[in-house]
């Protein structure tokens, strides 16, 4: 084993047998993804998505009766597509 191997294995990134487990590959792989940046549309919804609840809502943050999250979603796609596109 050489000095190297048996620093990682002091760190904790190998078990005995100098290989890394699932756990610590998918911990490894999760720092060295970088992160996609948003595009333009998925931004466009979440103002849509703010503006649709904030129509839809009452002060309390109840929804308006006869109304449902799928009326909330609707109503902000139809935003997203005038306002936000």
């Amino acid at each position: 084993m050489t000095l190297e191997e048996y620093e990682e294995l002091v760190r904790g990134h190998m078990n005995a047998h100098g290989m890394n487990t699932k756990k610590q590959n998918r911990q490894l792989r999760r720092k060295t993804m970088k992160r996609k940046k948003a595009g333009k549309a998925a931004k466009g919804m979440g103002r849509a998505m703010r503006e649709a609840n904030k129509r839809l809502r009452t002060k309390s943050g109840k929804l308006r009766k006869g109304k449902t999250q799928a009326d909330v979603a609707r109503l902000a796609h139809k935003i997203r597509r005038r306002k936000y596109a």
